[in-house]
C-alpha cells in the first residue's frame, strides 16, 4: 500500500482560537464531554482510540484517503510540537492559558489532561463536519472515547491495539519520539487500557497494517449502510 501524504483538514473556526503560546506541567488526569446535537443527521460519528502506538492514527490516513465523505478532527494540544509535525494537520498546537479559556467556553466535544498537557477535539469543527454531510472521524485517548460513548451513544467506537505489549514496546522504540522513562509510562497505561476493550463493541488488533485497514474500511462500509 502507497504511503499517505498528511490529510488535508479544513475548519474555519480555528483561527479563531491561536494565541501566544505557553507550556504545561499538570501531571493529573481529568475528562469531560459534551454531546453533538440530536439532530445532526446526515454524518455519523466515528471514534478510533486505543493505546499510544497501536497505530489508530496511522490506520486513519489510508481512511481518510480512501473514503472522501470523511473529514478528521485535529486534536487540540498544550503539548510542544514534535519533529515533523505540522500545526493544523498533526494537532492544534495552543497556549494553555487558550486552551483553559476555550473549556470555560464549552468548545470541546472531550477534553483532557494526559500525560501533563491538555488534550482536546473541538465540539465546532465536528458539527461543521455533520452538518455539511460529512462522516467525522476523531482519534482519541481510550478514556476520552469511552467518555464520547456515554454522551453520544450513536458514535460508533473502534478499539484498535497491537498483537501484544512487546510488540506495542518495540513499536514506540522505533518511531524515537518518546525517551526510555516516557515509554514505560506508556506502557503501564497501555496495560490499564486494554482492561477496558470489553467496553467497546469493536475491537481491532493491528498486526499487519494492510489487513488491518482492510478490516477497518469493511466495519466502516457495514455501519453506513445501517
Amino acid at each position: 500500500m502507497p504511503k499517505t501524504s498528511k490529510p488535508k483538514l479544513a475548519s474555519s473556526s480555528i483561527k479563531k482560537i491561536k494565541s501566544k503560546k505557553t507550556s504545561s506541567t499538570n501531571d493529573s488526569k481529568s475528562w469531560t464531554t459534551s454531546a453533538l446535537p440530536k439532530n445532526s443527521k446526515k454524518g455519523k460519528l466515528f471514534v478510533f482510540t486505543g493505546p499510544s502506538g497501536s497505530g489508530k492514527s496511522t490506520i486513519a490516513e489510508y481512511v481518510l484517503k480512501e473514503f472522501d465523505f470523511f473529514r478528521r478532527i485535529v486534536t487540540c494540544t498544550t503539548r510542544g510540537m514534535r519533529e515533523g509535525e505540522i500545526d493544523g494537520a498533526d494537532y492544534h498546537f495552543l497556549p494553555i492559558e487558550r486552551f483553559q479559556d476555550l473549556i470555560k467556553e464549552n468548545a470541546f466535544l472531550e477534553h483532557a489532561i494526559v500525560y501533563g498537557n491538555y488534550y482536546g477535539s473541538l465540539r465546532s469543527e465536528a458539527e461543521e463536519i455533520l452538518h455539511c454531510g460529512k462522516s467525522v472521524l476523531l482519534i482519541v485517548d481510550v478514556q476520552g472515547a469511552l467518555a464520547i460513548k456515554k454522551n453520544f451513544p450513536s458514535a460508533i467506537l473502534i478499539f484498535i491495539k497491537a498483537p501484544s505489549l512487546q510488540v506495542l514496546k518495540e513499536r514506540l522504540i522505533k518511531r524515537g519520539k518518546d525517551s526510555n522513562e516516557a515509554i514505560e509510562e506508556r506502557l503501564k497505561v497501555a496495560e490499564s487500557e486494554l482492561k477496558l476493550e470489553k467496553r467497546f463493541g469493536k475491537v481491532l488488533v493491528n498486526g499487519d497494517l494492510n489487513k488491518a485497514v482492510f478490516e477497518i474500511e469493511q466495519i466502516i462500509s457495514k455501519e453506513l449502510e445501517k
